[in-house]
């Protein structure tokens, strides 16, 4: 990523800030061990320059601190009061970098002004950080589905049949504590006949006293099991490694940063990368982490954060430069929403999307205005 400098140095005007806040329907209830979720909140942060170019960034926390410390009204009062009040008429990238950078922590919300900010110079310039990397994207991205907790074995049943027959490269199951065992082991000889691969994701609600439960995962399926554990409990994944050997971990809340999966790899304790674009503060951070995993052959993925059309195309984007990849969890549109805010619509073939599609993707503002259920605009 030899031109990163010429991105750096690209100068970007601001008249206005526009922090939107939408709640979209979704089709069906998620349920993951961190809870329940019935619609979609999301911060939408519009950047307006000089010249009435606007470019959108999607802030992919929660509306709760429950999965990190950052959450939606959080972002909206760090952004009135800590990156606003700092915007010139005109800045060069990389100043607005250094002020995003000084702010300690917040990378869902400093992702989401970064995401606008380069989707206006591009609009300007037609250059991107993509044009960073030193291979070409690949045509079309492999995605997967994320699947929730369930409580009824034919609702199971219904949904894993269906996502086969669409065509997902993979399938990954949440589970916590509370998971249902009995349930998978009715539903093993769908999924082993199938051949698609299948991972599992506790979001760190599993304890100590559910190594057995994990165990039955490790065993059963000899996949990768990401984020079992709770951030802070480095012990509890040495003894899960002892007890079980080829326990393949997947990190996902540990990594905030290069220098975070740096560490774990210089630990040995690495298997595998669920890379989240806001998780690690936007696309130029997520851009030397995908460079250090192709260095050191560390297998990484893009994660998901049930973002609208406007995040998801971002991440589809970024996908497309990880060609080792089996899958990203990234399903297209219609798999949550009743309505994205995107047309047309993110589509998937075979379990495919076309990453050439996602240039005709663009934001109707008709579904911006139905759904926004906060609105605050921002002038220089």
């Amino acid at each position: 990523m030899n031109n990163s400098q010429e991105i750096c140095d690209q100068h970007i005007s601001f008249k206005s800030m526009r922090l939107i806040r939408l709640d979209l329907p979704q089709k069906e209830k998620f349920i993951s061990g961190i809870g329940v979720r019935k619609s979609r909140e999301a911060l939408i942060v519009e950047w307006e320059d000089q010249n009435g170019i606007k470019g959108y960034g999607e802030c992919s926390c929660r509306p709760d601190p429950y999965y990190s410390d950052e959450f939606i009204e959080g972002a909206i009062s760090l952004v009135k009061q800590f990156v606003i009040p700092f915007l010139k008429t005109e800045q060069t990238f990389s100043e607005l970098l250094c002020l995003l950078n000084r702010i300690k922590g917040w990378n869902f919300t400093k992702a989401a002004v970064e995401m606008a900010a380069l989707q206006v110079i591009e609009q300007n310039t037609g250059k991107s950080p993509f044009d960073m990397m030193e291979k070409d994207a690949m045509a079309e991205v492999p995605v997967g589905i994320s699947l929730g907790l369930y409580t009824d074995l034919v609702d199971m049943k219904r949904v894993v049949k269906n996502a086969l027959a669409i065509g997902y490269k993979r399938l990954k199951f949440k589970i916590s504590p509370k998971v249902k065992i009995d349930f998978f082991d009715a539903i093993n000889p769908m999924l082993f006949q199938s051949g698609a691969y299948i991972s599992f994701d506790a979001n760190g609600s599993l304890r100590e006293q559910d190594l057995d439960t994990l165990g039955y995962f490790v065993k059963t399926y000899q996949s990768m099991v990401e984020q079992p554990f709770g951030t802070d409990r480095f012990d509890l994944l040495l003894k899960a490694k002892k007890r079980y050997p080829s326990l393949f971990i997947c990190y996902d809340e540990e990594i905030k940063s290069l220098g975070d999966l740096m560490k774990l790899h210089h630990l040995g304790v690495l298997d595998e990368v669920n890379l989240k674009v806001g998780r690690v503060g936007g696309i130029m951070k997520s851009l030397e982490i995908i460079e250090y995993c192709a260095i050191h052959d560390i297998p990484c993925w893009i994660g998901g954060m049930f973002e609208t059309g406007i995040g998801r195309t971002l991440n589809l984007r970024m996908a497309s430069y990880l060609p080792k990849a089996r899958a990203h969890d990234l399903s297209p549109s219609d798999r949550y929403f009743l309505e994205d805010i995107i047309h047309p619509s993110i589509q998937m073939t075979n379990g495919l999307v076309d990453i050439e599609h996602l240039k005709f993707c663009k934001i109707r503002m008709d579904l911006i205005d139905k759904y926004t259920i906060a609105n605050q605009q921002f002038t220089i």
